[in-house]
C-alpha cells in the first residue's frame, strides 16, 4: 500500500511539472501582453525548431502548418545571410517585414530569433523597444 501511494504521489508531481509552462512560453506570453496588436510570439532556435510560442486568444492562423514551417525557415535563412555583413556593418539586432495583412518582426537574441506577428497598423518600433528592454 505504501509503495502504491508513493507512486501515485510521484506521478501527480510529474504531471504538474509537465503542465507548468516553460520559461520560453512565459516569455512569449509576456510579449503578447505588451501590445494589443500582437497576434503571435514565438522563439525559433538556430536549428529552425520553434521552442515555444503563444497566439492571441481567438486569433485564427493565417498560414497552414507547412506554410508556417516555411516561414520559419525563411526567417532562419535571412538571419544566416545577414551575418555576411556583420563585420562591415555590425550585427543585425532586429528586422521588420510589412505585408498587406500582417507585419513580421524578428528580434535576434543570442542564437535564437524571437518571431512576432502583428496587425499592420502596429507601432513596430515601440514593440521592438519593449522586447529589447525585456532581454
Amino acid at each position: 500500500m505504501f509503495f502504491g501511494f508513493y507512486f501515485l504521489k510521484k506521478t501527480i508531481k510529474t504531471v504538474q511539472k509537465l503542465e507548468e509552462p516553460s520559461p520560453e512560453s512565459k516569455f512569449c506570453s509576456r510579449i503578447l501582453d505588451l501590445d494589443a496588436s500582437i497576434r503571435f510570439a514565438g522563439i525559433l532556435c538556430k536549428c529552425g525548431r520553434l521552442k515555444a510560442y503563444r497566439r492571441k486568444k481567438g486569433m485564427t492562423p493565417q498560414l497552414n502548418v507547412p506554410e508556417t514551417k516555411l516561414l520559419h525557415r525563411e526567417a532562419l535563412l535571412k538571419a544566416k545571410m545577414n551575418r555576411v555583413f556583420d563585420k562591415p556593418l555590425g550585427k543585425t539586432n532586429w528586422s521588420v517585414e510589412s505585408r498587406d495583412r500582417v507585419k513580421w518582426i524578428n528580434v535576434y537574441h543570442e542564437k535564437d530569433i524571437i518571431l512576432i506577428s502583428t496587425e499592420i497598423a502596429s507601432n513596430h518600433d515601440e514593440i521592438v523597444q519593449k522586447i529589447l528592454s525585456m532581454l
